[in-house]
């Protein structure tokens, strides 16, 4: 969903996307966290690409919770970056609450993911998952997708992958929808109804 839409905006707008996972950017040695960051901004500002920053929750850390210096250092290079930057840059997150307040000031957008609604159950079931069996959707099956609760695009690909290598004739909807409301139930357990993501 999010990534998705980073992706699509760049394709949209004819430019290159620099995507980085927290994990590209976080590093154990002392100063390497922020010359990542910047490096990603200088890369992204000369190939005039779009920047996306994956799970920016693990480096724009509030830094009134912050234990320990490095974790000021990198919030507050992140900032620095953020706040010269003249392209466009993206970040994602499920934890909204984490970040650092004087962040989210600095984003000119803030764009909440909701849960799929039914059409959207349907839609995603149509263009990920109906490929992977021979069988059509029946109404009873139908039903139960449109009343599934907490999925998100990301657990219509989870599925997918799931069945992916199966032969067509052994995948039925049945089992594509049971397996959709096990990632539902899963999601639930952990997270409850709560919006997924910025």
């Amino acid at each position: 969903g999010k990534s998705e839409l980073a992706r699509y905006l760049a394709h949209r707008l004819d430019r290159e996307i620099i995507y980085k996972r927290a994990s590209d950017l976080l590093n154990c040695f002392v100063g390497m966290t922020e010359k990542n960051i910047q490096e990603a901004f200088s890369e992204a500002e000369y190939k005039e690409a779009v920047l996306v920053i994956d799970e920016a929750d693990s480096l724009l850390f509030p830094r009134e919770r912050a234990r320990y210096s490095w974790e000021v250092s990198q919030t507050n290079e992140l900032l620095a970056q953020m706040e010269r930057f003249r392209g466009i840059f993206i970040c994602t997150t499920n934890r909204l609450p984490d970040l650092d307040a004087a962040s989210i000031r600095r984003f000119n957008h803030k764009i909440e993911f909701k849960y799929l609604t039914p059409e959207g159950n349907l839609a995603f079931y149509q263009k990920l998952l109906a490929p992977l069996t021979d069988a059509s959707l029946d109404e009873k099956a139908k039903h139960a997708l449109s009343r599934m609760k907490n999925l998100a695009p990301g657990d219509f690909r989870v599925v997918r992958d799931r069945f992916f290598f199966y032969p067509r004739d052994r995948v039925t909807p049945q089992a594509l929808i049971k397996a959709l409301e096990e990632e539902a139930r899963i999601k639930s357990i952990y997270h409850g109804e709560k919006a997924i993501g910025f």
